[in-house]
């Protein structure tokens, strides 16, 4: 597994790039795309996203048309009818998120252009905005948007029982996996499966943002992080089974 992928900002390259696949156990396929394109029709068996990185996308509906603009998100609940249309010189991702077994298509939930909120940004160190959960519809995973200041960042070493994957839209982030230490900056997406030891940080001097991705999205009563220590040296083994 390679957690840090590097990809190309630019809009022009290849007109769509696989940067995970859900068969790679992270639950969702995640395309960047160049240029025009388009996400229409029903799909009862997927939720969808459109998150332009540069220039927008709109959302054609019955009550007229909606722009969403760089790190806004359009989402597309399983079953909900979509016409989105992507035009000239843009760098989009597309979210494919299989639902989860049993869950069900939901036709309550139109498709839906979710909108920054800039207040969101005045709450401390590290101030989120959620984009998407349960309550627009999305049944397979959940997302944020994130804002941190330098010299903050999240708890110290844990795990999680949910796949967790970011997308650097801005400024540099320090990651630790395991003893191992990477730097991601704009650009980057950051995959940790299920059970990887990790924390992530601001060691820079500037704003870093950021796009998280929770596969599926946990109970409201499920533990969010898991606290493990991380030993400078392995234990030794046992050599007889304790009493």
């Amino acid at each position: 597994m390679r957690y840090i992928r590097p990809f190309d900002r630019s809009v022009a390259g290849p007109p769509v790039e696989t940067l995970v696949a859900a068969e790679e156990g992270v639950g969702c396929t995640m395309r960047l795309r160049r240029g025009a394109g388009s996400v229409d029709g029903a799909d009862a068996g997927n939720d969808r996203f459109v998150l332009p990185l540069i220039g927008e996308a709109t959302l054609r509906g019955a009550g007229g048309e909606t722009v969403a603009r760089a790190s806004e998100l359009i989402v597309i609940p399983a079953g909900a009818p979509a016409d989105v249309r992507v035009a000239g010189e843009t760098l989009w991702l597309e979210v494919i998120a299989p639902l989860p077994d049993g869950a069900r298509a939901q036709a309550d939930h139109p498709a839906q252009v979710v909108a920054i909120d800039p207040s969101k940004w005045t709450e401390g160190g590290f101030a989120y905005q959620s984009l998407t959960d349960r309550s627009r519809g999305s049944q397979a995973l959940r997302m944020n948007i994130l804002q941190v200041q330098p010299g903050s960042g999240s708890p110290d070493w844990h795990i999680h029982a949910f796949a967790q994957m970011y997308v650097i839209l801005e400024g540099e982030m320090t990651i630790d996996i395991g003893r191992a230490r990477v730097t991601a900056s704009a650009g980057t997406l950051v995959i940790f499966p299920p059970g990887v030891v990790h924390r992530n940080f601001n060691a820079s001097g500037a704003v870093e943002r950021h796009v998280t991705f929770l596969v599926p999205e946990p109970a409201a009563d499920d533990i969010f992080d898991y606290a493990v220590t991380i030993h400078e040296h392995e234990a030794a083994l046992l050599t007889s089974i304790p009493a």
